[in-house]
């Protein structure tokens, strides 16, 4: 298995024989980097390092910088592991995991992405935890006069294009909801940009391909150019839910490594960093935090 220092990737469905293949070649690398530094620290008379373990985690696009640090802060208490880190929307993520992509952990945008992996075996009992939450915003672009001010101003027709996720994405699903609370779906329906995850969304209104956009307010601290042009209304904000879970049929000594990492998501000093990107507290159906397993 390859080793990448918290290195971000996009992660890609496998058959089993490229599985087998890839984690041979992975070994023998690992082996062969291994026995060459045994060589040059016997010479020397240092005993050498083992190779580095690799935890695998795949996560909501949403959640890109802040889990940089968190695996940062996990690495630094668990010298030897390196975090790999793959990025884009709950739902493709889930699909990757069904077909066999190198996941450890995943941590999903929503509940019900999980709930399915987990109705479909691929979810170990007992590890799911709600690490944070979130809520939407309404943002423009830089030079668009006149603002966006209110809710119905989306329906203006000076508006030419609104970037959303998908409506298969977490965060498409979630704006489509308020649209259709706010009585605008089909207002705006023509003008609708579909995009991959909430982050494309917040570069189509920073490159100016779209008027405005959907996405979350911990995105919309990270834009470019586009301003936020309103938060969506308190009583309105759907039920954002982050959940993070073990996967299911993965080597033991992974399974330590993602509890480990799964308890790491819940300490005083991964909260912080999330508050400090702009999550909001964990929800569960009783409003609390999950435990850790």
């Amino acid at each position: 298995m390859r080793c990448v220092k918290l290195r971000a990737r996009p992660g890609r469905g496998c058959g089993s024989g490229c599985r087998r293949r890839r984690r041979l070649c992975g070994a023998r690398r690992s082996g062969v980097a291994w026995l060459a530094g045994a060589a040059l620290a016997l010479g020397s008379g240092v005993a050498p390092a083992a190779p580095a373990e690799e935890l695998a985690v795949s996560a909501a696009a949403s959640l890109r910088g802040v889990l940089g640090e968190i695996g940062q802060t996990f690495e630094s208490a668990h010298p030897g592991v390196n975090v790999a880190l793959s990025f884009g929307a709950s739902n493709v993520l889930a699909r990757q995991i069904e077909a066999g992509a190198n996941a450890d952990v995943f941590l999903a945008a929503d509940e019900a992405t999980v709930a399915s992996l987990a109705a479909a075996g691929l979810v170990r009992p007992g590890t799911r935890v709600h690490i944070a939450s979130n809520r939407l915003v309404v943002i423009r672009a830089e030079d668009l006069t006149p603002p966006l001010l209110a809710p119905d101003d989306l329906g203006r027709p000076g508006l030419r294009r609104i970037a959303l996720a998908a409506a298969q994405v977490p965060a498409g699903k979630y704006a489509r909801e308020w649209l259709v609370r706010r009585g605008l779906l089909e207002v705006v329906s023509g003008r609708l940009l579909d995009v991959d995850d909430v982050r494309a969304t917040l570069a189509a209104v920073d490159s100016g391909s779209a008027d405005a956009g959907i996405v979350y307010a911990t995105d919309a601290r990270v834009a470019k150019s586009a301003r936020v042009a309103f938060a969506v209304p308190d009583d309105e904000q759907p039920r954002i839910a982050y959940v993070a879970a073990g996967i299911a049929g993965r080597p033991e000594a992974e399974n330590r490594l993602a509890d480990a990492f799964l308890r790491h998501l819940l300490t005083p000093e991964s909260k912080a960093t999330l508050r400090a990107a702009g999550f909001d507290p964990a929800l569960t159906n009783g409003g609390a935090s999950g435990a850790a397993p």
